[in-house]
């Protein structure tokens, strides 16, 4: 892979007023220049796309003398290191850890007191469920300097991918970002999938496959409307990308009939019903029940409607109108709920 976005940006700017604009990392030391005391850059690696990744994330990965990486990196972004920096893999995954956490704080210490510049490479945003913060914390007791060089999060990239935005402003005016790993302590108190449940919020699941139908029949217990749309997307932003939609009610058994296995994203509101007129990424494989499923044609026009909403943050959109004969409009949310009962899935 080659990115040369800022040798591109730089070219295309010659002719124009000058600007002060410093490069990202040009403070950073090259290897051979290492100083006394190394340093250690939390590096958010992006979803899983490699040209997600930001500019200043590959510029001082390129610059790297070790690079300490996840499991759910793209590959082709260690080709961008130095071909004489050191990789080590510490990459984690449901009941297999390579390294425990403890141990690789331990590990970017012991690097960056060797005078290293390290990397620590993070899939999608280092303090975003990624234990960011916890190597920080390492990094800062221990006196380390360090930086964190924010990463495009799977939260909101992987829905896009799925034609989901994950805010509109007629059926989702917040998202809330949660984990599916719940980890109860009287430090991090379990999740109360009850109370998200009435948030109208649309909710964005990191790591949940596994626990889906779990936090499925939580939320249906603390009133979340049973059709209220939902999808699970394993593998986003990749050509491996596949999309599974249904409702709340039957999103966890259409999940594990499918095998969707983890890295996955699970999204519910009804900001989901916008991926079939909004999935774009067609490299992947979409698994719709939905029986707009293959209608991927971007509606003309999208009447409103003051009908009151149904579902957790269903709001008021309507079905697209095509055509002079356009019936009564009607919320998105129950056009997608009839269409699916109507083909009988």
């Amino acid at each position: 892979m080659s990115i040369t976005l800022y040798e591109r940006a730089k070219a295309e700017s010659e002719g124009t007023a000058e600007r002060t604009f410093q490069r990202p990392g040009d403070t950073v030391p090259q290897s051979h220049e290492q100083s006394s005391r190394g340093r250690v850059f939390l590096v958010g690696a992006g979803p899983g796309d490699p040209e997600l990744v930001t500019l200043k994330g590959l510029h001082i990965l390129r610059r790297a003398d070790i690079v300490v990486y996840d499991r759910l990196i793209c590959p082709e972004l260690l080709d961008e290191a130095p071909s004489q920096a050191e990789r080590v893999f510490v990459g984690k995954e449901s009941g297999r850890h390579s390294m425990k956490q403890e141990e690789i704080n331990a590990l970017l210490i012991k690097f960056a007191q060797q005078g290293h510049l390290v990397v620590r490479l993070k899939g999608g945003d280092p303090f975003v469920f990624g234990r960011g913060g916890e190597e920080a914390l390492a990094l800062a007791h221990a006196g380390i300097p360090f930086e964190v060089v924010p990463g495009v999060s799977s939260a909101i990239a992987v829905p896009a991918y799925a034609g989901i935005p994950v805010t509109h402003r007629n059926l989702a005016s917040s998202v809330t970002i949660v984990t599916g790993h719940e980890q109860s302590s009287c430090l991090s108190p379990a999740v109360n999938w009850e109370a998200l449940a009435m948030s109208g919020s649309t909710l964005v699941i990191l790591m949940g496959v596994e626990t889906l139908s779990h936090i499925t029949q939580r939320l249906l217990a603390g009133g979340l409307h049973p059709d209220t749309p939902a999808a699970v997307i394993q593998q986003g932003t990749v050509p491996q990308q596949r999309v599974i939609t249904d409702t709340l009610l039957n999103i966890a058994e259409r999940a594990r009939a499918a095998k969707i296995k983890s890295p996955t994203v699970t999204v519910i509101g009804s900001v989901v019903a916008l991926s079939d007129f909004l999935a774009w990424f067609q490299e992947g494989v979409q698994e719709n029940a939905s029986p707009l499923a293959g209608a991927r044609d971007v509606p003309t026009q999208f009447p409103f409607s003051s009908l009151d909403a149904i579902g957790g943050g269903a709001g008021g959109l309507t079905s697209p109108c095509r055509g002079a004969g356009c019936p009564r409009p009607i919320p998105l949310f129950l056009a997608w709920r009839r269409r699916r009962h109507k083909s009988g899935t």
